[in-house]
């Protein structure tokens, strides 16, 4: 298979084109397709295929997309999407994909002589079809896109140097001309241009084509044409014969600067003793560095204290011979309790420091930026500008063309990279391994090495922060007698922004540091940062902080792109904001200090709605944080409400026994303030957790004990105790007491207008009646709930739900086609949604009916689908369940042993098996022995199948259950015996059940009872 993404995305089979889907999904296989062979995680994924806009359960759409790429891919026998090293990779070899083979031929082409490389840029342009991605809606791909279409120009003008190097200038004279219209200030094409006019005899047209661009260069850019290009408008004139493109290395040559004497400075502070790690980062600059003109501006930025000066000024050192202009440096000063540096101020410092005397620079900033400019030119000179405050206070400064200029800041300095393409170079914290090298240098690595736990535990406590970890060794090293732990004992006794400072010296204290950034910020910014500070959790969605910041969501963004250009927080994913460890204690003391006590306790009790209000939405991305506030807030009155979205936790088995613990401390809380809704919403939660333990005589019993609490509450309250109730009797195996309990839940909700759950439960009650054999009772309480599909309340979730109700009562009836379509039909509204469980039901029903119609090799694969789909997005309650029915399928295949290993397998997941569960796995057992022979061991299972169903009642499966008890007695030689039984299902005959057996029957003419 071959795919295409210079153009629309596109892929070919041996069949042909292949219809890859909806744009969404062609956008998830773009992504892949952008670095194959390169494992992408979830959270990337969905960055990059919606950025800043993800739809609300993003993570399972993703998974979905995933799920049919696979499908489509291998129907045309392409390539598989694999999980593997965290992420998820397309298995395909780049040089079937056309974006990567454009690559490959334009380094082959800059490789080859010029005749061998005309055929090459041939091939590489003939594959562009038109703008890359072109049908795909991703900012992350867009990007690619400009720089693609950026790598294409390059190739074309390189490809155009070799046609003029080869005497083709007539033939490139036209495509010159009209690349001029489009790119009419672009110097390197100007040149080629003017070089085809001039070799075919147009000298007045090429030197007129120089003023022209001139004139263009100084009036809308200010600035003189190139050295290379005023080089070759030189030979023009002079009719020099033989006349080279010029390069870009060769653009690169430095020429000297005419007027007073001009200085080689260097004004570098001192090298940083002890400097540690930052490989990547100094590998970027160098690179960055060699690029020059192309990019003369580099950004150092990072959160304070985190070594961006001591980088910036170790490279330079490193890299001095490189710079024989010299190497200027000023301190800006922009965060500084001293004023900051204007740019006339640093200009004077730096003309000075190239031998201009003071009296010489002009009064006007401009000016004498002129000045400076015109005095660095093509000189090799390296400029650091130092804790710089803002793009305006750098732009004045940054030099003429030729150098290199690097600028720190706390600031992103986004203004610099939109304008001035900067190149930014991120500093972040120092890794475990660095922090621990770090303090080595300074300690001693026989100290470090003496006690290595409790230096770790160092480095950790400092956030990995360079200022801290200085200041720790600091104070460590000034002491011999002070053990390493003895010092970390004391951070860990002591607020650590006490204890991380040196006395006298308030550079050398991280609270005064974060002071810093502090006060230049806005007012909003301010009062948002403190209150991330006064907030539990590890991180935060833009949602919340906008909930509970007392702003508008345009200033709650714009505060917020204050706080991360000061890099005080980090968006670490999109919409979400997190805060280094001592920023953090920084920020709760600001809280402290700056925020009311009545605007802390207000704040609190919003965080807490606001998750509360979230309970029924997945928590995936909220778990952790809800954990810690509970623990943080464990003596709120209102923990319960904070505890209520774990609702989540609990359905997929995670952390239960964590969650038992928060639920009886915010129950007692709940009871001791006679909080009649909390005690009720903890009790019932505690129902549900001893259900996610397997433990239905318990769940029962606290179910029960949840209806009575729920008797003096409002109808909604009593609708969820009736449900949940239900659902706990089910899972007992009381068929009977569960219908009857869904039914209350159903009655109270229509009568209390709460269709939402009124249609939650039908769906349940349902399933329920279908497994009794009451068709027609199923069915009026199907129509009853269609009737409500025009209400203004219902939503796509409801209409899955009725869908797969209608799909439960045609299988049973054995119409099964019309089944398949309505579970079809259920499985795309959850997937467009992203409702992850009832996605996984949807697959659940529709390989069932499969089953049930008697075609068990699509039953087999869609379970093996839907068991891919449950371990892929961590669904881990699923699996069990999964692995049983699937068992049940390799039974009717005749894959007995490893059907008996699936439900051993899935028995070992379950934390308990609940009643109603046991007997399916007893009657899958029974079939697996059955055909193993093992006629003893099946006989077992089938009795205690069969006695577990006739007490649900379940008829449709206890027909089943005496099959498989009459195989057994055949098998055993008990002849009568296996009659009764047998003759006992042929009365029950179920419809659901006759292709099965009517499948065996065929098969296995010789043992009519085996189904």
């Amino acid at each position: 298979m071959r795919f295409g993404v210079l153009g629309p995305v596109v892929a070919y089979g041996l069949g042909g084109a292949v219809e890859l889907g909806p744009a969404r999904q062609r956008t998830v296989l773009a992504v892949l397709l952008a670095e194959p062979q390169a494992p992408v995680t979830s959270e990337q994924l969905v960055d990059r295929v919606w950025g800043d806009r993800p739809p609300q359960r993003a993570r399972l759409t993703l998974h979905s997309y995933l799920s049919r790429l696979r499908g489509v891919l291998a129907a045309s026998g392409g390539p598989a999407v694999v999980r593997r090293a965290g992420g998820y990779l397309l298995d395909v070899e780049p040089s079937t994909v056309d974006l990567h083979c454009f690559r490959d031929l334009v380094t082959a082409a800059r490789a080859a002589d010029d005749a061998t490389a005309m055929g090459l840029w041939r091939d590489a342009l003939a594959l562009w079809r038109g703008t890359p991605f072109d049908d795909v809606d991703s900012d992350w791909l867009q990007a690619i896109s400009a720089s693609l279409e950026l790598e294409r120009w390059a190739m074309i003008l390189d490809r155009n140097d070799a046609l003029l190097r080869s005497g083709h200038h007539t033939t490139v004279l036209a495509e010159l001309a009209a690349a001029m219209d489009d790119h009419p200030l672009d110097e390197r094409l100007a040149g080629q241009f003017m070089l085809a006019l001039y070799s075919g005899g147009r000298q007045a047209d090429a030197l007129a084509h120089y003023r022209s661009l001139r004139q263009r260069l100084v009036e809308e850019v200010g600035s003189e044409p190139s050295p290379a290009l005023r080089e070759l408008h030189r030979q023009i004139l002079r009719q020099e014969p033989q006349i080279a493109v010029t390069t870009t290395s060769e653009q690169r040559t430095a020429q000297t600067v005419t007027g007073p004497v001009i200085a080689a400075p260097s004004q570098l502070p001192a090298d940083v003793p002890g400097f540690t790690a930052r490989d990547v980062e100094l590998a970027t600059l160098t690179r960055l560095a060699a690029e020059v003109p192309a990019a003369p501006l580099a950004t150092i930025v990072g959160p304070g204290g985190v070594g961006k000066t001591a980088l910036a000024v170790h490279w330079g050192h490193a890299h001095r011979a490189g710079f024989p202009g010299g190497q200027l440096y000023v301190n800006l000063r922009g965060f500084d309790e001293r004023e900051p540096v204007t740019p006339w101020e640093a200009l004077g410092r730096l003309l000075m420091a190239l031998g201009w005397r003071r009296d010489a620079v002009p009064d006007d900033v401009d000016a004498a930026a002129e000045l400076f400019r015109a005095s660095t030119a093509d000189r090799g000179v390296l400029v650091i500008l130092d804790n710089a405050g803002s793009a305006e206070q750098v732009r004045p400064l940054l030099p003429g063309s030729g150098c290199f200029t690097i600028v720190t800041s706390r600031d992103r300095l986004t203004g610099l990279v939109a304008l001035n393409d900067a190149r930014p170079v991120r500093v972040g914290a120092l890794g475990g391994e660095a922090a621990t090298e770090l303090l080595s240098r300074i300690l001693g690595p026989e100290r470090v090495a003496a006690d290595p736990q409790a230096t770790e535990r160092l480095a950790g406590l400092c956030g990995q922060l360079p200022l801290a970890l200085r200041i720790a060794a600091a104070h460590i090293v000034g002491d011999p007698d002070v053990a390493i732990g003895d010092y970390v004992d004391e951070l860990e006794r002591r607020d650590r922004l006490d204890v991380l400072l040196i006395d006298g010296d308030p550079t050398a204290a991280v609270a005064a540091n974060l002071d810093l950034s502090y006060r230049t910020l806005t007012a909003h910014a301010r009062d948002l940062y403190c209150r991330i500070g006064a907030l539990p959790g590890e991180d935060f969605s833009q949602d919340l902080l906008t909930a509970v910041s007392g702003l508008s969501e345009e200033d709650t963004s714009q505060a917020l792109r204050y706080l991360v250009a000061g890099h005080l927080v980090e968006q670490h994913r999109s919409r979400r904001y997190r805060m280094h460890d001592l920023v953090r204690l920084h920020a709760a003391r600001s809280a402290r200090r700056d925020l009311p006590e009545p605007d802390r306790d207000a704040l609190i009790t919003g965080f807490i709605e606001w998750h509360h209000d979230r309970a029924y939405l997945p928590i995936e991305d909220e778990e952790s944080n809800v954990f810690l506030a509970c623990e943080a807030l464990r003596d709120h009155p209102k923990l319960w409400r904070l505890v209520v979205p774990l609702r989540n936790t609990l359905n997929e088995w995670r952390s239960v026994a964590r969650v038992r613990e928060f639920l009886d401390v915010a129950g007692r809380l709940a009871e001791q303030h006679g909080d009649g809704p909390g005690l009720f919403r903890m009790t019932a939660m505690t129902a549900s957790a001893l259900r996610s333990e397997g433990d239905s005589t318990a769940a029962v019993e606290v179910g029960t004990r949840a209806v009575a609490l729920a008797g003096d509450l409002s109808d909604r309250e009593k609708v969820t105790a009736h449900g949940n109730l239900g659902i706990f009797l089910f899972d007992h195996g009381d068929f009977i007491g569960s219908a009857k309990a869904f039914a209350e839940a159903v009655g109270r909700a229509a009568a209390s207008g709460n269709t939402r759950s009124q249609l939650i439960f039908v769906s349940s009650l349902i399933q329920v009646l279908v497994r009794l054999g009451r068709i027609e009772e199923a069915e009026k309480y199907l129509r009853d709930a269609e009737a409500l599909r025009a209400d203004a309340l219902t939503s796509e979730e409801q209409h899955v739900r009725l869908w797969l109700s209608a799909a439960e009562i045609q299988v049973f009836r054995g119409e099964f086609d019309a089944a398949m379509n309505a579970a079809d039909t259920a499985l795309a509204i959850a997937r467009e949604g992203s409702y992850g469980h009832l996605d996984m039901w949807c697959m659940q029903v529709r390989a069932q009916i499969q089953l049930h119609a008697g075609r068990p090799e699509p039953a087999r694969r869609a379970f093996e689908e839907e068991l891919a789909d449950a371990r892929d997005r961590n669904m881990h309650s699923f699996e069990p369940e999964i692995l049983r029915d699937l068992a049940e399928v390799l039974v009717d295949l005749g894959e007995h042993h490893r059907a008996r290993d699936l439900v051993a397998e899935a028995r070992a997941k379950w934390p308990k098996i609940a009643r109603s569960h046991e007997p399916f796995a007893d009657l899958v057992l029974a079939g697996a022995h059955n055909g193993l022979g093992e006629f003893e061991v099946a006989a077992g299972h089938a009795q205690a199948a069969v006695d577990a169903y006739r007490t649900m009642p379940w008829p449709a499966r206890l027909e089943l259950a005496l099959l498989a008890l009459a195989d057994a007695h055949a098998g055993l030689g008990d002849t009568e015996a296996a009659q009764r039984s047998r003759a006992e299902a042929d009365q029950l005959a179920t419809v659901i059940n006759r292709p099965r057996r009517e499948r065996f029957r065929k098969l296995r003419p010789d043992r009519l009872s085996r189904r």
